[in-house]
Order: C-alpha cells, then structure tokens, then sequence
C-alpha cells in the first residue's frame, strides 16, 4: 500500500467517523439526551404536562431540578427524593416547582439547601420530605458528585440507547412524541415542567405487584431498607441544620416523614427497624418550632389506601394531596398557599387512584390495578 493511499483511507475512515459521530450528536441532541438548558427551555415553552422529560441514560435528576427552579423561581418548593415527586403544582395557589429526586443522600439534601439559600429570589413556603434512611449510619447510597448532564455524545449514550431500542423503537416514536428523554419517549412517564413525575399506571404491567420487590429489599436488608435499632444523632443533626438553612432563606418551612404503604409500615413497625421512630423523634426535637408531620404511618393520613400507591415506599399524587389539606388545617403557612378547595374535590373525584392528575388531563384513561390488589379503580 502506497503512502498516499495509506492517507487517503484514514481520512475516508475519519470523515466518515465524524458524519456518524455527528449525526448521533444530532439525534440525541433532538431527543432530549444531550444539553439539559435546552430540554427545560422546550418544557417551559409549553402548558405544564405537555412534554414529560426522562433520560433513559443520566436518571439522576439532581442537576434538572436545581435548573426548573432557578428558571421559574417559584413561591412553593417541595424538598426530597423520590417521594416529594407526586406534589403537584395544581395543588397550589401560588407557582410551585418540586425538587423531589434532588435528595438522593444527605450530601445532596445540603447542597440544595445551599442553592435555595443562594437563590436571588426565595420561595415563600419550603416542605421538606425527609427519608428515614438518610439518618441510618448503615445507608450506604452513593454520595459522590451529581453528574454533569452531557453536553456530547458518548459511547455509553450509544450502548444505552441501543438497549433501549430492545423496549420499542425511541427513535421512530421521538417524530411522534412532545416528550424529551428515551425513557420519556419511550414510556410515556417523566417530569413535567413543575418537577413533578406522572407515571404511565393505564397499562397491565406492575412494577412492584402486591409490593413484593419492596418486601424484597426489606427481607435483604439492603438498598433503603437496611436494618437499624437506632438513628444516628449526627446525621439527624445535619439534617435538621440544612432544614433550618432552609427556613432562613424562605421565611416558612415544613419537615414531612413521607407515608409508606400499610402493608409495608407493618414490616417497617418491627424492632429491626425502630431507628426510624427514634431518628424522626430527635428530629423533631431539633427542629424546635418548625412544623413538623409524621405521615410514614398512612393511618395517620385520613381516607388513604394502599390503591392510591405506585408502590410500597411512593404514594400517589391523591396519596400527597390528602397530605396537604391535612397539613393545611393545622399549619398557617401551608394553608396560605395551597388551594384547599382543589384538593378537596380532586381527593374526592380520584380517590382509590394513584395518578389522579393524568386522569384529570386524559378522561378517556383508565388507571389500571398495576399493584394486583384487587383495587376497583
């Protein structure tokens, strides 16, 4: 081989190289996968619900949710992890963003605290869902850096996306779909642009069907569900000084112990777990006048169900709105910015629902009993 064509087929090899690399850098730029400003540009350029986002590669939310805050700079937030993602912005008279899946471990609940306190313009009302694992010293959740969103793409997208492509066909369906993120697209379930995550529950499939993967991982003592006897006073106290950071920068906040299922408190309610009974009591104490609702028991939640659950540890948006009103009849501060009137008719047209709002917006869908309860939906 002569050195010119030795040349002239690396350079065939690199153009081509790029025209592939460049066309998937199209590709996942247009699905949403690629350039986290531009996915919350498009979600804000719509009615909120109109275009769910989801990557089916970075599933953490922390940075995305730090981002609908600061660009909508809304009057209500609510703090936490998963189970802060059911509040919904309808629930509310005033605009409201939830930065629930912000929190994954206890460095992150500090640095959201630190952001909400930097924010050129504060909420009036913060509610803060605090997880019992998060004061558990046996919790052993990554608590490295949040990973950049990609601004390129990479081998990993490629491997990620063509697994994906074993779930249906993203690619088609993304000319189809508002939604951004190959999950989004591809399931029809993420975020919408008030943080909150709508679930596709219309289907026969179950994720966690009469919670037996909950029960799992509390019979494996791992994940969230590590066994412990007592809470740790140090992580309490990290907890309650980033709460109370919180309350500084708003003005008015409120402490949630977020509500498992019934089934899954009375697993929860043995021996084993009695640190989460003894860390949400020294909470509390630290707290001092901050509000404070202890809702992991569901009794305590008037006219919930385990049918107004995705699964054992995620109530629904029915379950959260029960929350609200109750928390609004006790607290001023909450009931000056919820709309009381909503929820009341919303919990009483959707009750035994877990996606009550998707209902609100789709009346031809019907919630399936995903759980494989017996719920009569």
């Amino acid at each position: 081989m002569t050195e010119r064509r030795f040349l002239l087929g690396f350079v065939t090899a690199l153009v081509t190289l790029g025209l592939v690399v460049g066309a998937f850098q199209i590709l996942f730029t247009r699905v949403g996968e690629i350039g986290l400003a531009q996915v919350v540009d498009r979600q804000l350029a719509v009615p909120n619900g109109d275009v769910l986002f989801l990557s089916g590669v970075n599933q953490n939310s922390h940075r995305y949710k730090l981002m609908l805050f600061d660009r909508q700079q809304p009057q209500v937030i609510a703090i936490g992890s998963s189970r802060a993602m059911e509040v919904r912005a309808e629930f509310f008279d005033a605009p409201f963003v939830t930065l629930g899946g912000a929190v994954n471990n206890l460095a992150d609940l500090e640095a959201v605290a630190d952001h909400v306190a930097k924010a050129p313009a504060k909420p009036r009302l913060a509610i803060v869902y605090v997880d019992p694992w998060l004061f558990n010293a046996r919790y052993t959740d990554n608590q490295g850096p949040v990973p950049a969103y990609p601004r390129y793409v990479s081998a990993d997208m490629l491997w990620a996306g063509a697994k994906a492509l074993r779930r249906g066909n993203w690619i088609s369906e993304s000319f189809r779909s508002p939604n951004l993120g190959i999950h989004a697209i591809s399931r029809n379930e993420g975020f919408a642009r008030d943080g909150s995550q709508y679930y596709n529950l219309t289907g026969d499939g179950a994720y966690d069907a009469k919670f037996a993967l909950t029960f799992a991982r509390i019979d494996g003592d791992k994940q969230n569900f590590q066994r412990n006897t007592r809470a740790d006073p140090r992580l309490v106290g990290r907890i309650c000084a980033a709460v109370k950071k919180v309350r500084a920068a708003t003005g008015a906040a409120a402490v949630v112990a977020p509500p498992f299922a019934d089934s899954v408190w009375l697993r929860l309610s043995q021996p084993d777990y009695a640190y989460i009974a003894d860390g949400y009591a020294q909470l509390q104490a630290c707290l001092g006048g901050i509000p404070f609702f202890d809702f992991a028991d569901p009794a305590r939640i008037e006219g919930s169900t385990e049918c107004e659950f995705i699964d054992g540890l995620h109530g629904g948006d029915v379950t959260y709105a029960r929350t609200l009103l109750q928390m609004a009849a006790a607290d001023p501060a909450v009931r000056a910015q919820v709309d009381a009137p909503y929820l009341a008719a919303f919990m009483g047209k959707f009750r035994g629902h877990a996606g009550g709002t998707v209902l609100a917006r789709n009346p031809a869908a019907r919630e399936a009993d995903f759980l494989q309860l017996g719920c009569r939906k």
